[in-house]
């Protein structure tokens, strides 16, 4: 390849990397997307593909698996689902990230009773703080998502491009 064939593969990333940003309506607003997306894949393969890990970690016993497993099934899709959205366009997605939002505010408010109410106590169960740390974390995200994007997110869907 030469030279100017690189450099113009690069201009080409670039042009592509800062018009995905614009499409998000800035830096701030890609990354409170793409922090949601990497979580995502990051408990989603945990949930799916180290189950074992997961269920010693917290405790649950082997009887969770299945449970484990259908969350994770819900994380991936969401994930794959934001992920879309980066590489496509997050225009008209509010519904998408209207059930993340309502998702990260019932996931605190739940992880926050059962990490810190009688299920804690429960003998060899590994109680930890992750279990409302990482769902604040997320609705932070979520609703600099819903607020700071309102006028990318709520606008009509267009073919990108």
């Amino acid at each position: 390849m030469t030279e100017a064939a690189k450099f113009n593969l690069v201009m080409a990333a670039n042009i592509r990397e800062n018009k995905m940003i614009e499409e998000f309506g800035g830096t701030l607003n890609f990354i409170a997307v793409l922090i949601p997306t990497l979580m995502a894949f990051f408990y989603g393969f945990r949930c799916l593909f180290a189950t074992e890990g997961f269920i010693a970690q917290y405790g649950l016993g082997a009887a969770s698996e299945f449970m484990i497993k259908t969350t994770g099934t819900f994380v991936t899709a969401q994930g794959l689902t934001y992920a879309i959205l980066i590489l496509t366009s997050p225009a008209g997605a509010w519904s998408v990230f209207a059930f993340g939002t309502i998702q990260a505010a019932l996931f605190l408010y739940f992880g926050y009773t059962t990490t810190t109410g009688k299920w804690a106590d429960v003998e060899g169960v590994k109680a930890s703080k992750e279990g409302y740390i990482v769902p604040a974390i997320l609705l932070v995200f979520h609703l600099i998502i819903m607020f700071n994007m309102s006028d990318v997110i709520y606008a009509p869907m267009t073919a990108a491009g």
